[in-house]
């Protein structure tokens, strides 16, 4: 009782480790049911797939994820910087624009990554429910939903309403894909086509309620002729493009191992690749949850000028993540083949169990760097958190080229762990250098 009224008084009141107490339950607890949900589809999708079959649907999705980059993340992280600002100034109708702007900017996009890639599928489809072309085909269908939902959550937790953004992407779009995998599990009509289906289903809800929760806070609101003529749009996209610059590195250095894999390894290797990674998200999660709440945080305290603060705020979410993260990974590395038996079948047991072990070790050190690439990004220095991506990028490919080969899965493990161990080193530095915070969750060199 001592230890829940502790936990209580904690979030209570306006400072600094309320905010972040208050904002990371909320979204803590989200989180948790999303990894539960979308841990759930991957089982569901990976014991009645199959190996092969799993290997690729998740190929696809890879190719799908990493083709959405400027369209969902990249915006996403923009529109959230954007409208943090805009909202602090009181600026209502700059920020109707700005969400006009990028829904303009998604369509657009869509339709000319729809255009390039569909050419390139209709070239090589062999219009077969189990060929990688024909699936790529029927997955881009989903490009537009997923970047309109990026916008909508950007929005939203710039608003400070960073619960409510993730709810469509946290908690609807993974909870219809269960529902619809779990039906065609029931009519035994699961196929890699089908489960793509589910995909887009799923997103296309996540959209549905994303533009309801907007639509609350956010009314209709009209601009007069000396506001339009000074709307920021070339300073967005100015902004938009190195965010997806960087985004495009963070994401492939997290997908190309699939990538690669689909490539030069077999379809087993893939599936094996995405069940350790879906495992390892388990460790990652607390550090996921305090990026998505901080992220406002950072940009205004950066704003003020308060270095003491930004130094507290890195500080303080670093250990949170850090104590969470450290016991979820050590049954994943010691005890990895027996969960995975357990969880998703002992055809995946013996191929996904080492891999396992690696990214979720490499995903501690990830977690125990803290926040780098937020307080850079939130803070205006896209360009260095970029460098690091780039830099790591640059090191997770070489080294999965070279290893994947001879090792499959356990080499594109590998590989992965050595490029976020890159990164997050790079990124420290960058982090003191610019801003003289010193990214840990530990007292270091006198600050506090």
């Amino acid at each position: 009782m001592t230890i829940l009224k502790k936990l209580l008084s904690i979030g209570q009141g306006e400072g600094l480790r309320a905010q972040l107490f208050r904002g990371g339950a909320g979204v803590g607890m989200l989180k948790v049911l999303s990894l539960a949900l979308t841990l759930l589809a991957t089982i569901m999708l990976a014991r009645s797939l199959g190996p092969d079959g799993f290997g690729q649907y998740a190929f696809v999705i890879a190719l799908v994820t990493t083709l959405s980059i400027p369209l969902a993340p990249a915006l996403m992280q923009l529109t959230t910087r954007e409208a943090a600002t805009l909202h602090q100034a009181g600026e209502l109708s700059q920020v109707t624009a700005l969400l006009r702007w990028a829904n303009r900017l998604v369509l657009v996009s869509s339709l000319l990554i729809i255009s390039v890639a569909g050419v390139a599928g209709f070239y090589f489809a062999n219009w077969h429910g189990d060929d990688r072309w024909t699936l790529l085909l029927l997955g881009l269908l989903s490009l537009p939903l997923l970047g309109l939902n990026a916008v909508r959550a950007g929005v939203l937790a710039g608003f400070r309403r960073v619960v409510r953004g993730q709810v469509p992407e946290l908690f609807v779009r993974p909870f219809a894909l269960v529902l619809f995998v779990a039906l065609l599990v029931i009519t035994d009509a699961l196929t890699p086509l089908s489960a793509l289906v589910g995909f887009i289903f799923a997103a296309c809800s996540a959209f549905i309620v994303g533009f309801v929760l907007l639509k609350r806070i956010l009314p209709e609101s009209k601009l007069d002729s000396s506001q339009s003529a000074v709307l920021p749009h070339k300073t967005w996209f100015r902004a938009w493009i190195p965010f997806t610059l960087l985004v495009a590195a963070s994401t492939l250095n997290a997908q190309i191992g699939i990538l690669l894999l689909g490539w030069l390894g077999s379809n087993e290797a893939v599936a094996a690749m995405q069940v350790a990674e879906r495992g390892a998200m388990l460790v990652v999660l607390s550090l996921t949850v305090v990026n998505l709440v901080i992220g406002p945080h950072i940009a205004q305290v950066h704003q003020q000028g308060d270095s003491s603060k930004l130094q507290a705020l890195s500080r303080q979410s670093a250990r949170m993540a850090l104590l969470i993260a450290f016991p979820i990974a050590m049954p994943l590395v010691f005890f990895g083949e027996e969960i995975l038996s357990v969880v998703f079948g002992q055809d995946y047991a013996g191929i996904a169990a080492l891999p396992l072990a690696i990214l979720a070790i490499g995903q501690l050190i990830n977690v125990g760097f803290g926040s780098v690439g937020m307080l850079l990004t939130m803070s205006g220095y896209e360009r260095d958190t970029l460098l690091g991506q780039v830099v790591a990028l640059v090191i997770n490919v070489l080294a999965a080229v070279v290893l994947i080969p001879p090792l499959g899965a356990v080499g594109a493990a590998i590989a992965t762990g050595l490029g976020l161990l890159v990164w997050n080193s790079v990124l420290a530095v960058l982090v003191f250098r610019r801003l003289s915070v010193v990214p840990s969750p530990f007292s270091l060199g006198g600050k506090p």
